[in-house]
């Protein structure tokens, strides 16, 4: 069913899915007027469009995976050429994998799109139906959206969100070709909380697992606001979540691949309908072709790298720092690999975008910074993260002199609990910190990646040449 939904709701985007609606046999196409002709059939294109998350250049792994290895956590051992190139530091606009993430990323938003102008007229349907199908689209867009903007842009802080990040694409498809220009950051971001609030307002409090709620939506604001430097609207956002949303920290670390009430949010596949790329379903690209070692199945590309093993020896009780495996990667040598992702022959683990984990640093964090203080409640949520990693021994205020102190205890919670799991990135370049310090030993160019910081061109993707060739209005992004 999610198969016909995923054609469904391809044959409603905009020109960006022309080449594939070719593969689609005409007694498979739906027009708007037949897909939003009922509660029912609206109902499926949103499933549709949950679908087309799974895609390898969406929520399928391949942006997140990159923002992983282009850091100090994961070293890329892999052949593919245009992976090899941000491993490198040296990715152009013709590489096939900016135009394909910026490709798949509108075919979502496209889609999304379509829901939010069609669903008022339907006939068979509430108000209330209405604005949840409404919200979920939203949710969507917004997220999307926030995957894009982080990509093609420069960090928030830098120049105040006035540097250009995407267009914002905000109709349906109508038949003619909208040439828009690239929106600020500020715009971006104004739009993804826009969106965002709707479904929090909208959306129920609790919803099937790989479909969002109203606290998705509040979780992913935690994050936003987070990234926007808004400390305040970072901390209140992650406190609703964490004290109304029922969510809870599971006991071990076995929450990985099981529906619990640790994940508020997350992109899921089974062996039936495993990541939703044809290349992803053959192992070839996928968090379990990555991030699986070769004897396990995958490709064995992203093993963890020296320094984040050197980080959680620095506390060897840490369970997190145990959560691996010994394997060999794609090259035959051996390599340590996270458990995190463990179905290599079906491609069937779960992307976890947000859970409970995250939103209680989110809140530490952002109460450090309002309050400029070594906060006792942000030590409080810390420790509660740590000891479910095992970690007995836990923080007091008298262990950090200043906030700053504090501060960079989180930043290693937080990359020892969400590694492998496309944050490093931002979270690196957000706090001002470089990508790497170190050349990785897989990378050809010494010095690749190494000080590169927020501002630094090469900190953040170039627009694809493939769009700049269609859309003069586009201004592309220094190399």
């Amino acid at each position: 069913m999610k198969t016909i939904y995923r054609i469904l709701s391809c044959a409603l985007l905009l020109t960006g899915c022309a080449d594939r609606l070719e593969d689609i046999k005409p007694q498979q196409s739906l027009s708007e007027d037949v897909a939003f002709a009922s509660y029912t059939n609206a109902e499926g294109v949103l499933i549709g469009c949950y679908d087309l998350m799974q895609d390898l250049h969406v929520f399928g792994s391949q942006p997140q995976f990159i923002s992983d290895f282009i850091t100090d956590n994961a070293n890329f051992t892999g052949s593919f050429p245009s992976l090899q190139d941000f491993n490198n530091f040296s990715v152009q606009p013709a590489n096939s994998t900016v135009d394909e993430v910026w490709r798949d990323g509108y075919q979502v938003i496209l889609g999304a799109n379509a829901i939010i102008a069609n669903v008022p007229e339907i006939e068979d349907a509430t108000d209330e139906e209405k604005a949840e199908l409404i919200a979920g689209a939203r949710y969507i867009r917004g997220m999307v959206y926030f995957l894009l903007a982080n990509l093609y842009s420069q960090p928030y802080f830098v120049n105040n969100g006035e540097n250009l990040s995407v267009p914002l694409y905000l109709e349906p498809f109508t038949g003619e070709v909208l040439n828009l220009p690239r929106n600020t950051l500020v715009e971006v971001y104004a739009q993804i909380e826009s969106d965002l609030m709707f479904a929090e307002q909208n959306l129920p409090p609790s919803a099937e697992q790989g479909f969002a709620s109203s606290y998705s939506a509040t979780a992913l604001l935690s994050r936003l606001y987070l990234y926007m430097e808004d400390w305040e609207n970072a901390a209140n956002s992650a406190e609703l979540v964490i004290s109304e949303g029922g969510f809870s920290l599971n006991s071990d670390l076995s929450f990985y691949n099981t529906v619990n009430d640790e994940i508020i949010f997350s992109i899921e596949n089974n062996a039936t309908d495993p990541q939703s790329d044809s290349d992803a379903e053959t192992s070839s690209g996928s968090w379990d072709g990555y991030y699986t070692g070769r004897d396990q199945g995958g490709r064995g590309d992203g093993e963890f790298s020296p320094n984040l093993e050197a980080l959680f020896a620095e506390e060897p009780d840490d369970i997190r720092g145990t959560f691996k495996v010994e394997d060999v990667n794609f090259n035959g040598n051996p390599a340590v690999y996270t458990l995190k992702y463990d179905n290599g022959n079906d491609n069937s683990s779960d992307y976890h975008a947000i859970r409970i984990a995250e939103v209680m640093l989110n809140r530490a964090e952002a109460l450090v910074e309002l309050n400029q203080s070594v906060d006792e409640e942000a030590i409080s949520l810390v420790n509660d993260v740590r000891n479910r990693a095992g970690l007995t021994t836990l923080w007091t205020v008298v262990d950090f002199s200043n906030a700053e102190e504090l501060l960079e205890a989180i930043y290693d919670q937080r990359r020892k609990e969400l590694c492998f799991e496309g944050h490093r990135r931002m979270d690196l370049l957000r706090t001002g910190k470089p990508l790497r310090t170190v050349t990785p030993p897989s990378v050809a160019v010494e010095n690749a990646g190494v000080g590169v910081m927020a501002g630094d061109p090469k900190a953040i993707w170039p627009i694809p040449q493939s769009q700049l060739n269609i859309n003069p209005e586009l201004e592309p992004n220094p190399l």
